[in-house]
């Protein structure tokens, strides 16, 4: 995206990848309107936040159904899973669509939107759609119930557990997925324009993925630690199933995540409810985008993609074009912590069968849910 004019920047890095195509277009507009001093409206807020949990329904509805469920249900996959829980996966698929049907709704596409922009958005969903969109939240509501009540019911595998560093946005007075501030286990909290005093990339002679590490830690990011943080603002069903099954989550343990991503589900669908009702009440309205003049600057924005922190920065002539960029993806900040508890597992489990040894290692990969667009430089070790 070098020399590239900052209104096309959002188009391309989207399309870094098809799941958190929100997030990547979230945080490049960000990024944008921070470097070029944009604010914009109320009502543009509360669609980018809804268009993030719509993200995360989907994300979370497919890691939690048919990656990690399968590992506790005693199947390989998802496919031979559904042969006996059929019902499950069919739930799981409703909780994706509806994730999908907000991105539809607000982007305009499937994947790789277009609605959403630097100054607001292109153009606006209609009344219509939000109320079918609400329609299907509210049926799909029970399912994520089913999954926290699922995962809870599991014992916790206990060979990764270790101390964790754990990393996330300050979500403000509610719980999501957008702030200005990253909160630290160490009791730090850190200004995002700051971010490079967190993630100190590196590049390690034994692989290809750069490594992040916090004063020299590995660190962890994703739905644990956002709920290590920012559970205390979780309302409704959300609030009481954390209530209730919160002190299952094991923050040494990042097995736990599973469960977090669960809970999270319960809360995205009903605060995704309560953006709707809000954008209906208050009149949705054509705003067009903010005005704005570029000149020579700097922007930085991080949101919590449904991995983890992502981190866009972008280094502006004064045509706003691009002189220098910078994206650091959640997986690539904790490819270092997975290796740390590959140690940590390989050690505990070094007297059993290999198969035993690699299976408890897929588990702990998968409940990180790497993203594939994230993890293509990760070296395969043999």
């Amino acid at each position: 995206i070098k020399t590239m004019q900052y209104d096309k920047v959002p188009d391309v890095t989207r399309r870094i990848c098809a799941i958190c195509t929100a997030s990547h277009s979230l945080a490049s507009i960000g990024a944008i309107e921070n470097a070029f001093k944009v604010d914009s409206t109320p009502q543009t807020h509360r669609l980018r936040d809804l268009l993030i949990h719509g993200e995360t329904i989907e994300s979370h509805a497919l890691h939690v159904f048919m990656l990690a469920l399968p590992d506790f249900l005693g199947f390989p996959d998802a496919i031979h899973m559904s042969t006996a829980h059929l019902d499950a996966v069919e739930a799981a698929l409703d909780l994706k669509k509806t994730g999908n049907m907000i991105h539809t709704a607000l982007s305009g596409r499937d994947v790789h939107g277009m609605n959403e922009r630097v100054g607001g958005f292109s153009k606006v969903p209609s009344e219509d759609a939000l109320l079918e969109i609400k329609e299907q939240l509210l049926k799909v509501q029970p399912t994520t119930v089913l999954a926290v009540n699922l995962l809870s019911g599991f014992t916790l595998p206990d060979y990764n557990v270790s101390d964790n560093v754990l990393l996330a946005l300050d979500s403000g007075a509610e719980f999501g997925y957008l702030g200005d501030h990253i909160l630290t286990s160490d009791n730090e909290r850190i200004p995002e324009k700051e971010y490079e005093s967190l993630t100190n990339e590196s590049v390690n002679r034994h692989s290809y993925a750069k490594f992040s590490s916090y004063k020299d830690r590995p660190f962890m990011v994703g739905a644990l630690p956002r709920l290590y943080f920012n559970h205390g603002k979780l309302k409704g069903t959300a609030a009481e199933l954390y209530n209730e099954h919160g002190g299952l989550l094991d923050f040494r343990n990042t097995i736990s995540n599973n469960l977090a991503q669960a809970i999270e589900l319960v809360h995205d669908v009903e605060h995704s409810v309560k953006v709707i009702d809000s954008l209906i009440d208050s009149g949705l309205e054509n705003e067009g985008l903010v005005d704005f003049e570029v000149f020579e600057s700097r922007g930085i924005n991080a949101v919590e993609a449904p991995r983890g922190l992502l981190y866009h920065d972008y280094t502006f002539d004064g045509e706003g074009r691009i002189t220098k960029s910078n994206i650091i993806t959640p997986t690539a900040q904790n490819a270092y912590n997975i290796e740390k508890d590959t140690r940590v597992i390989a050690g505990n489990l070094a007297d059993k069968p290999v198969d035993e040894v690699k299976h408890a290692l897929e588990i702990m990969v998968r409940a990180y849910d790497p993203c594939i667009s994230c993890s293509v430089h990760v070296a395969q070790i043999k």
